[in-house]
């Protein structure tokens, strides 16, 4: 019979095994068991809230459970369920779908139940092991676990609170992320073509997170906009308590948690503005990211077949969820792999080294026909028209957005952390420090054209010390890489606004520690502990109050496109009007060669199946001929002005337009041009919507 290991330091308390003791436990998981009853008796949001903790923990437990993860206790193995399960259900739909089948309803609930009496029958195993704890140890858990459920809750509130006047997702990537989830409801596959919807087929975009909707939304019957909304915020909770995981594995330290949980919760600006820009599927990609990080660094310590099997499944899921997170992962795996070669003997690199070959093949296999797919649809174009290379101003430096929110004194906090570290030479410090600076050279590759010289002379003074010819002849090429000579360009798919908006991660995790060293040092020396643990826990519950209400305005009105109005809007045309409606509205410029909505209208074919004159921005990955129409149509009503209604009709007669929306959000067209002419009859028009029907 297993028993935890009691050397870890993530083991405060020791514990013996009872088979038929109700221990404490087991009356919490009874008690779960019957709130879970009744959630699922409250309709569809008590259903998702029963059913995405089961989604997001059940699949990793019931895999990781009997690994020798086990010696891990608490948020890093909590953690590690997380990174697994978002794994596991991109992985399922990916293969289903590449053998041409579906996940129909009947095995979906099937799957389901079979994985909450699993994992409730496994956790009821688990928790018979009774505590035997010194009254200081208990006292001490009891106070970490109640101030981060403080923190928690008031990130849930938070979250909640930065939505609730939210008639639908904000900003531009929010619809196409709604019309993929609706997809892969609808099909029960990963959603490698968007018909009937849009012509697009082998669609080469991230999936990870929008079959996970789909499966919730399946699954408790939830509408749409709240399945984005809601689990959307739920997510961004949870990430908070990922990052504290990582931190408290790496620093070794329950307050490094803490630290990191109030920063990513309720005092950095992100990853709560992602909600702003509806980055749903970097967010998923970063929840991720951590549970991938402790299990390569337990791969690395104790290197089991098991920790290994685990990476490649991360990583084969991390590369369905987020192909830019995986880039920032595997610069994480190489720093703490690089740290701990530093030290490692070579038998043991050998043997690690084989084990990472092996579990980079089985990533290879695992994920197979979607590295084909973006190999033939993304790769092989871009590298024959040097389309890997990125150019004008697009990764242009924002110090705006670096130093948004708090994050001037986020940042120096996040350095003092990683000096007392280094200071007392902490792993952590160096792994989150090295880390960084390799997302910076990854956004800005350039950068290796002035370290490389100077790694390349110090090299080159080493080898005429010590004779060494080889290390001469690398120092000598090294000094050829300078700015002199090579001009490195970037990479259009790693940009410096996409790492500023990752950095809460090592931010967090060095305040993390910083906060957890600090108390380290201040608790030795101060002879009542118990009056300062409170005074502790009261700062950082009132740290995460003040950070908490600086946030609930979080998203930018900008971002916001559509009103109430807009949303009863939608609810009318999916009622009144027929499947086969094509919906002209108004849009406006975004990136290159790509249009945007401005009001609700373009909510339309995401939330009703209705066609519409602009289309989600994932047309683009259609055929040439079909993207170039569109975007002629698109341009022709752009450059609408007075006296060309002749031919902005013709273009609604050609174009097969039966309707037109127009919301409260202003655009180049207007009700007015089509008011009072033969043909147009307004059929709705309401708090400042109004929708008019072409009579032929």
């Amino acid at each position: 019979m297993h028993r935890p290991n009691m050397n870890n330091p993530f083991t405060p308390i020791m514990k013996s095994y009872n088979t038929t003791t109700l221990t404490a436990g087991r009356r919490a998981l009874l008690a779960g068991l019957i709130c879970a009853g009744v959630l699922g008796l409250m309709g569809p949001l008590g259903r998702m809230l029963l059913g995405l903790p089961l989604l997001l923990l059940a699949p990793g437990y019931l895999i990781e459970r009997h690994s020798a993860t086990r010696d891990l206790l608490g948020l890093p193995r909590l953690t590690i369920w997380i990174g697994l399960s978002l794994s596991l259900w991109p992985l399922l739909y990916l293969w289903i779908t590449s053998l041409g089948l579906r996940l129909g309803d009947p095995v979906l609930w099937l799957l389901a139940i079979l994985l909450a009496l699993g994992s409730a029958a496994a956790a009821w195993r688990d928790l018979g092991w009774e505590g035997q704890a010194t009254a200081h140890g208990e006292a001490r858990e009891t106070a970490h676990r109640a101030v981060s459920t403080g923190l928690l809750l008031l990130t849930l509130w938070v979250r909640m609170e930065q939505i609730k006047d939210l008639a639908l997702p904000a900003w531009v990537d929010s619809v196409h992320h709604a019309l993929m989830i609706r997809v892969a409801a609808e099909q029960g596959a990963a959603p490698f073509t968007l018909r009937p919807y849009l012509p697009v087929d082998d669609l080469p975009y991230h999936w990870g997170y929008h079959v996970l909707m789909a499966t919730l939304m399946r699954l408790s019957g939830l509408d749409l906009v709240t399945l984005m909304l809601v689990p959307g915020q739920m997510l961004n909770v949870l990430c908070g308590l990922v990052v504290a995981g990582l931190a408290q594995y790496l620093w070794r330290r329950p307050v490094a948690a803490l630290g990191a949980l109030l920063v990513v919760g309720l005092l950095s600006i992100m990853p709560a503005y992602y909600v702003s820009w509806g980055r749903y599927t970097q967010l998923c990609g970063l929840v991720l990211l951590p549970g991938l990080a402790i299990t390569w660094g337990e791969a690395l310590r104790v290197g089991r077949p098991s920790h290994w099997a685990f990476i490649a499944l991360q990583l084969a899921g991390l590369s369905l969820v987020h192909f830019r997170v995986l880039i920032f992962a595997l610069a994480l795996l190489a720093v703490q792999a690089a740290l701990w070669a530093v030290v490692a003997r070579w038998p043991q690199i050998r043997q690690r080294g084989l084990a990472m070959a092996f579990s980079g093949i089985a990533v290879l296999l695992l994920t197979a026909p979607w590295l084909w797919l973006l190999a033939r649809r993304t790769l092989m174009p871009a590298l024959a028209t040097n389309g890997l290379a990125g150019g004008g101003n697009y990764n242009a430096f924002s110090s705006g957005l670096l130093w948004s929110g708090q994050n001037e004194w986020l940042v120096g906090m996040a350095l003092l952390g990683a000096l007392i570290g280094l200071w007392q030479r902490k792993h952590a410090a160096l792994v989150m420090l090295l880390w960084t600076g390799l997302l910076l050279i990854l956004s800005n590759p350039w950068l290796l054209t002035y370290l490389a010289p100077a790694l390349g002379l110090a090299l080159l003074l080493w080898s005429l010390r010590g004779h060494n010819v080889p290390t001469g002849i690398i120092g000598l090429g090294l000094l050829l890489i300078n700015p002199w000579l090579v001009a490195l360009p970037y990479l259009w798919l790693i940009t410096n606004d996409v790492v500023i908006i990752s950095l809460f991660v090592p931010i967090a995790v060095l305040i993390g520690g910083g906060t957890a060293l600090f108390w380290d040092s201040l608790i030795l020396r101060i002879r009542w502990p118990r009056i300062l643990a409170l005074g502790a826990s009261a700062l950082l519950l009132g740290l995460g109050l003040w950070g908490g209400l600086a946030q609930r305005s979080v998203i930018n009105q900008v971002t916001i496109l559509a009103t109430p109005a807009d949303r009863a809007a939608l609810t009318w045309v999916e009622v009144n009007t027929p499947p086969e409606a094509v919906f002209l509205i108004n849009h406006s410029g975004w990136l290159p060669g790509a249009q945007r909505g401005v009001d609700g209208g373009w909510w339309i074919l995401p939330l009703t199946g209705r066609q519409t004159s602009t289309p989600p921005v994932l047309y683009m990955y259609g055929d040439p001929a079909y993207v170039a129409h569109v975007q002629a149509v698109e341009q022709q009503i752009a450059a609408f002005t007075p006296g060309q209604e002749a031919a902005l009709f013709d273009l609604i007669a050609r174009e097969g337009i039966t309707h037109l929306y127009f919301g409260p959000q202003a655009g180049t067209l207007k009700p007015e041009i089509f008011v009072g002419h033969p043909g147009f009859e307004v059929v709705y028009q309401v708090d400042g919507v109004t929708i008019i029907m072409l009579r032929r």
